[in-house]
């Protein structure tokens, strides 16, 4: 046999022991599915004995933080923090704690918990701008037909096919403040 005969049989065979490597499925390691399992059995039968309370159930779970409350908050910004809390103490998962929003619509309020009273609204700060100050007693009524130069005698002016932009613009302009003017004295004349 050849040198490149045999280089390339041993090359087939690295490449295939490779590849059955690679291609072959993650081995499940039991330990971890075991202790899961160990767990869940003792909190059931810990609660079908009567034997735990349900604060001695909470000791054994870290408590929340604020990352686990955050990420509750953001899929439920309606509910309080105390409400979060309370289900995640209860819980030990962000998870469950979404799974009985999902369910429920909301989540139950920790015992004893009173809802702090609404803050009264505050009063609304007077509107000033910097350019144009609103005295009462120096205020003069502006009267749009002097101000755009509008003809009150003559009807409101139709709008043409070959006017240019700025010629509509102005004969929109006039038939708005005739027809505010109509109806304001058909409201005058009917008090």
């Amino acid at each position: 046999m050849e040198s490149s005969t045999l280089v390339f049989i041993v090359t087939i065979a690295v490449a295939f022991i490779f590849m059955r490597w690679l291609i072959s499925p993650i081995p499940q390691t039991n330990e971890f599915i075991n202790e899961r399992t160990t767990q869940r059995e003792a909190r059931s039968s810990a609660v079908s004995d009567g034997t735990t309370t349900g604060s001695a159930r909470r000791r054994h779970q870290r408590p929340p933080s604020d990352s686990m409350v955050e990420v509750v908050q953001a899929i439920a910004p309606q509910l309080t923090r105390e409400q979060i809390v309370y289900d995640l103490e209860k819980t030990g998962s962000v998870e469950l704690t979404i799974d009985n929003y999902m369910q429920n619509n909301s989540l139950p309020f920790p015992p004893g918990y009173r809802a702090p009273a609404p803050a009264p609204a505050p009063a609304p700060a007077p509107a000033t701008t910097s350019n144009t100050k609103t005295d009462p007693i120096n205020f003069k009524a502006v009267n749009l037909v002097e101000k755009y130069h509008v003809d009150v005698s003559s009807p409101a002016p139709e709008e043409g096919e070959d006017d240019d932009l700025d010629t509509l613009l102005l004969k929109r302009k006039q038939r708005m403040i005739l027809n505010a003017r109509e109806q304001l004295q058909r409201k005058l004349a009917s008090q």
